[in-house]
């Protein structure tokens, strides 16, 4: 089925409604209605995707109805939607407030549409399939979904939604949305480097990317001595660092050092800037190597694996030397990267100090424009730079220093007063949204301790935790930690922008109503 043509007109009648689509106002809702209709109309299309599962597991075709029908009536919302006003034109651009707009109901209209099949299928409450949903899509890890009694068609399901979410659920749609206006959602998102010129091209290129190391995992995977279904949704659960597992036991399941290595490689992929990792697919060492993030990055997992396996081996988690640093390189990988696959039994029982370490890998995350959660490698870089900058020139010797410079893709650039106001501005609206977070966690019954951690790992979208939000959970705990990994994989600020955004324009248009 082929999305609408771009030239296609709506009737007069309704285009008043939502104001004009070449209206150039921050307020105006036409192009909004627009984009999120072609938005809405691809959702729907790819609720279809796990029924090519049916054909090898007959026995699940009694489910085929939870995909079909909310795939169905999101294409038809989304026909209905885009259809009510003309399309834009292509000089048009969204401003930030309306691609910020755009980028929250695309989100939200996803999380609705993916979270249906968990509840027609009888699995799982409202509540907890929006958890479920929002935890697939956002890449953060987190269930509340038996795997080991799932079907096969819904552990599918959970996969693809991280698939879907681990580039951007917006940059998937700038391969096919053809107004190049509606490519500021995907800026939205908080991707701004290019690849190539033109933000589609790049679009097109990060996928292209993305997918590759994806099916490059999976042959891995199949020679590795995994099932081609297990090869599959592992493989796209490690690049888009999500880390949902088909067995309970997550990867400790194989028990497999190969496989255990080829999910390293995964994650940390899927943790690196996509402009640098194009840069060394393009065989650009030195430029790739001398990034900012690329040594820091690196860094943070070489110490931090020697680190941690020094408490493993410790506190007994690990047998011996060899076997603590392979465990602990696996999860300060996993955690670093907020993928949250696990090769230990359990988070709950290494102990305060562990814990702490494996939060504060989870506030870091891994590089920025990655597929990962967290602040990211970038701003703590550029923040750390700008404190120091700030301190050596309010304390330091005579001799001021009049800029900072940082190597960024192969180039000497020099930090602006915005990117270190940015910087610093971000890390703070993070602790302070973390703090927000924990608190409401502990008013819904966990201890500080749980709270603490598990909003760590929804804000971060990690997907490790205490246990506290499993399927016992209060359905308030999981709508805040549903809230929270979504204000984690929109960076916080677009999720803010839109909404405020939106509230305006219903404001705005009640006033107009009553006039």
């Amino acid at each position: 089925m082929s999305l609408p043509s771009e030239h296609a007109t709506a009737p007069e009648p309704l285009a008043p409604a939502f104001g004009s689509p070449s209206d150039p106002g921050p307020r105006s809702c036409a192009p909004i209605v627009s984009y999120v209709g072609i938005a809405t109309i691809f959702i729907g299309m790819a609720a279809f995707v796990p029924l090519a599962l049916l054909p090898f597991y007959p026995d699940e075709t009694a489910l085929a109805p939870c995909f079909i029908f909310p795939g169905l009536i999101a294409m038809a919302a989304g026909y209905l939607l885009y259809f009510a006003v003309p399309s834009p034109s292509r000089a048009f651009r969204l401003s930030k407030g309306q691609a910020a707009v755009c980028t929250l109901l695309i989100w939200v209209i996803a999380i609705a549409v993916y979270a249906a099949p968990f509840v027609l299928a009888g699995m799982l409450t409202i509540p907890q399939a929006v958890y479920e949903s929002t935890s697939g899509l956002t890449t953060t890890g987190l269930s509340v979904v038996d795997v080991d009694t799932c079907p096969q068609v819904l552990l599918f399901h959970r996969s693809l939604t991280c698939y879907l979410g681990g580039v951007g659920l917006v940059l998937i749609l700038t391969c096919v949305i053809t107004p190049s206006g509606g490519l500021g959602v995907y800026n939205a998102e908080g991707h701004t480097d290019r690849l190539l010129p033109g933000t589609a091209k790049t679009a097109r290129m990060i996928l292209l990317i993305y997918t590759g190391i994806i099916a490059a995992g999976v042959l891995a995977y199949c020679a590795a001595g995994m099932s081609l279904f297990d090869a599959v949704n592992i493989s796209m659960c490690a690049v888009s660092t999500a880390g949902f597992a088909t067995h309970a036991e997550s990867i400790a399941f194989w028990a497999s050092p190969t496989i255990e290595a080829i999910t390293i490689v995964l994650m940390l992929a899927g943790g690196l800037n996509f402009l640098a990792l194009f840069l060394l697919l393009q065989g650009k060492v030195r430029a790739f190597l001398t990034h900012i993030e690329t040594p820091v990055y690196f860094g943070i997992v070489a110490v931090g694996s020697l680190v941690v396996a020094g408490f493993f081996l410790a506190q007994g988690v690990s047998e011996n030397a060899a076997e603590a640093l392979r465990d602990a390189l696996f999860q300060v990988s996993s955690v670093l990267t907020s993928t949250g696959f696990q090769t230990i039994p359990s988070f709950v029982d290494l102990g305060a100090a562990l814990m702490f370490l494996f939060m504060l890998l989870m506030f870091i995350g891994a590089e920025a424009r990655s597929t990962s959660g967290g602040i990211k490698v970038y701003r703590i870089a550029v923040a750390a730079r700008g404190l120091g900058h700030g301190l050596r020139q309010r304390y330091g010797s005579k001799h001021r220093i009049t800029s900072i410079k940082i190597n960024r893709f192969g180039k000497r650039s020099v930090l602006s007063a915005d990117d270190i106001e940015e910087a610093q501005t971000f890390v703070v609206i993070y602790v302070l949204v973390f703090i927000v977070g924990t608190f409401l966690l502990i008013l819904c019954g966990a201890t500080l301790q749980e709270a603490a951690f598990d909003f760590a790992s929804c804000l971060g979208n990690t997907g490790v935790g205490t246990g506290f939000l499993g399927p016992s959970a209060s359905d308030a705990a999981l709508d805040i930690a549903s809230l929270g990994m979504l204000l984690g994989r929109l960076e916080i600020i677009p999720l803010f922008m839109g909404a405020s955004t939106l509230v305006g324009m219903i404001v705005k248009r009640r006033r107009h109503g009553h006039q």
